[in-house]
């Protein structure tokens, strides 16, 4: 979208302040799960006796089980590995913070973009307008999307499932 020196989408201009809201909310989902994956772990790291009951296999595996409860709540899935003890206040309270803030705060960056845009002027297309109707604009998006998100949580697959294979346990 942000192309030459006049960016526009839908007849309207785009400027920085679009631009910084699309990218807060673009990566508040990736900062969510990385964030309660560290604090959870930095609790058992602390605490790994006081904890019992709450995560049943430490190392690789353990790692990779929150970082996929995590992910699970912030994607309202519901799913996760069965290492993870049941019931346990921690991951109830800490599920559901990142379930509601995944859910609701994403909602609040569209809005705000929308009623910035809604009070703009429409500019006629030019000739350095990219058109967002071809398959060019799709492979674009698509590759940006997949370099984000491999750029995003590549520390933590390396931490986690990666280090688990190698590792052979």
């Amino acid at each position: 979208l942000m192309v030459g020196r006049t960016p526009e989408f839908l007849g309207k201009k785009i400027e920085a302040k679009e631009m910084k809201i699309a990218t807060i909310v673009a990566l508040l989902h990736t900062f969510l799960i990385l964030s309660f994956t560290a604090l959870s772990s930095h609790l058992f790291t602390l605490h790994p006796t006081e904890n019992g009951g709450w995560l049943n296999n430490p190392g690789s595996h353990g790692f990779s089980e929150m970082l996929y409860e995590y992910t699970s709540s912030s994607a309202n899935n519901g799913s996760g590995f069965e290492g993870l003890g049941d019931g346990v206040p921690f991951w109830n309270i800490t599920c559901g913070i990142v379930m509601l803030l995944s859910r609701f705060i994403p909602i609040i960056g569209p809005v705000a973009i929308a009623g910035i845009l809604a009070r703009k002027k429409f500019v006629p297309e030019s000739a350095g307008t990219l058109r967002t109707d071809t398959s060019t604009f799709g492979i674009m998006i698509l590759a940006v999307i997949a370099i984000v998100v491999a750029l995003s949580f590549f520390p933590a697959l390396s931490l986690g499932p990666l280090a688990e294979f190698f590792g052979g346990k």
